[in-house]
């Protein structure tokens, strides 16, 4: 790859990573917009790193601490690494698309070029891609892990270099330090080095051996860990990976209609216009225009095992249609080599235009509640059908809001109790900077499995000594009661704050603060 194609994909990347920062930055003029709940909880894991974590590997919460490290602890310096990531899992489809062009058509330099440049616009301008790439989540690491173990595979492959195995060695390791989603790569991998066996070349087993060993070398401290806490991540990825709808519930209609669901998720994911210009645009390429079998199976080894898998989700329970985005870059492969051959100039002038409608797509949607605020005056909110920000929306202010009854308790040693996760995530983002704010989650029986990360590394009151059983309790709530099974636990609570925030046109935030103590004996009673 020469030197100037290089600087105009990573120029791409650049102006990518400034678009999503400016909207990010346009967005955050509104006061009420925080932290996504899975943001806050990785912010929360970035100030104690470890091995592990209840429901991820640690791959996030390395890539947050080094972000606020950089950037501070405001929702933009929790994001701006993982956004920038995320741009460079897109230069580097760019990258293997280039790769995948020169092999497949080794005396026509220009192609490999017009592939490597659609790769990377068609991964960068994706619509659900960009809107999650406002984001801090564990898709950024995955996908540039992903795509950066499939070239390494490819050259290794066609090279038989060690440097080659290390690169594979390396991105599969921290893939699976990332998100469990990697391990998906590996049959489609495999299977493909099984077919490409008899192509001839370099021996690849002395490069491939090396980069087993060197993945199996990173991931022993996380499976230790997991090991001491119970293997909780593993237990929690397997759950939501083969978990299954209410009883009764999956009947066929209901089966056929979750997969009609995630299909079509899928299609979003991919870029809504990208279809119909395929189905408008689809011809015999010209002569020797066809994909080789090496490459058309390391395309269909990228996209249909980690497909099948997010089929067989669907038709068992619902499935987020995230958890398949890897195999997206298969499928943004298939489409950048369909693109290259020199006699495709119109349909590169139409997906010319798919690239600016995505674009225009990416830069509206965020923000709508920003013209709902300039239309309707400070204080509006969007419906929360068209808010992409509702579930993050009304927690800070919420939590600041009680934060002067919280301050004095706290800092006379009274322990810090949030109703569940999503509310200790936030409330640690929120009172960062509030004295004595250790947040625990209520576990007063520990007959019953961890049901979350903070059950599970802070549960009250645990095994704590009798003298910490007797501290007074602070218990930050949501709605204007606590749970009846909590009042068995608890001396009659006294109500010192409570707050109400909108969080969307017909959605309002409650929460309440509460300071109490622990029975000796549990008994019901009701707050007062």
């Amino acid at each position: 790859m020469s030197t100037r194609l290089l600087l105009r994909l990573l120029g791409f990347g650049a102006l990518a990573l400034l678009l999503r920062l400016a909207l990010l930055a346009g967005v955050l003029d509104d006061p009420t917009i925080g932290l996504q709940v899975d943001e806050a909880q990785y912010w929360g894991w970035s100030r104690e790193l470890a091995w592990g974590y209840y429901s991820k590997p640690p791959g996030i919460a390395a890539l947050i601490a080094a972000s606020t490290a950089i950037g501070g602890d405001g929702v933009i310096g929790v994001r701006w690494l993982a956004m920038a990531v995320q741009v460079a899992a897109g230069v580097a489809l760019g990258l293997l698309a280039h790769d995948l062009a020169q092999a497949a058509w080794p005396e026509q330099a220009d192609r490999a070029r017009r592939a490597a440049v659609w790769a990377t616009l068609i991964a960068l301008s994706n619509p659900v891609a960009g809107l999650l790439g406002l984001a801090a989540t564990t898709d950024a690491p995955l996908l540039l892990c992903w795509t950066l173990a499939a070239r390494a595979l490819w050259r290794l492959r066609r090279s038989g270099r060690l440097t080659d195995g290390l690169g594979l060695g390396l991105w599969l390791g921290l893939g699976l330090l990332s998100k469990y989603t990697m391990a998906a790569l590996l049959p489609g991998l495999l299977g493909w080095l099984w077919r490409r066996r008899h192509d001839g070349g370099p021996d690849p087993r002395p490069a491939l051996a090396l980069a087993f060993a060197l993945a199996a070398l990173l991931l022993p401290p996380h499976l230790l860990w997991n090991a001491q806490a119970g293997w909780p991540t593993l237990h929690h990825t397997a759950e939501i990976t083969v978990q299954a709808g209410p009883p009764g519930a999956r009947t066929a209609l209901a089966m056929l209609g979750s997969l009609a669901g995630w299909l079509g998720g899928q299609w979003l994911m991919s870029g809504p216009l990208w279809l119909p210009l395929w189905l408008r645009g689809r011809r015999r390429l010209p002569a020797g225009a066809a994909l080789p079998p090496a490459v058309r199976e390391l395309l269909l080894a990228l996209t249909v095992p980690l497909l099948l898998i997010g089929a067989a989700q669907a038709l068992n329970a619902k499935a987020q249609i995230n958890w398949t985005a890897p195999a997206m870059q298969g499928l943004v492969l298939a489409l950048a080599l369909w693109l290259a051959p020199a006699g495709r100039r119109p349909l590169r002038r139409a997906a010319g235009v798919v690239v600016a409608l995505h674009l225009l797509l990416v830069s509206t949607l965020p923000l709508i509640g920003g013209a709902t605020r300039w239309i309707h005056g400070e204080g509006a909110v969007p419906p929360r059908s068209l808010d992409l920000w509702a579930r993050m929306r009304g927690w800070e202010p919420a939590l600041q809001a009680l934060a002067p009854a919280a301050r004095d308790p706290l800092a006379a040693g009274a322990v810090l109790i949030g109703a569940d996760r999503t509310l200790i995530s936030h409330g640690r983002h929120a009172w960062r900077d509030l004295p004595g704010a250790d947040w625990h989650a209520w576990r007063p029986d520990r007959r019953r499995p961890p049901a979350d990360h903070y059950q599970l590394v802070a549960g009250w009151p645990g095994t704590a000594s009798a003298a910490d059983r007797q501290r007074p309790l602070l218990i930050v709530s949501h709605g204007e009661t606590l749970p009846p099974d909590w009042l068995a636990w608890l001396e009659p609570p006294v109500r010192l704050a409570g707050s109400r925030t909108a969080q969307g046109a017909e959605r309002t935030l409650v929460l309440t603060l509460w300071r109490t103590r622990l029975r000796d004996t549990p008994s019901p009673t009701e707050p007062r």
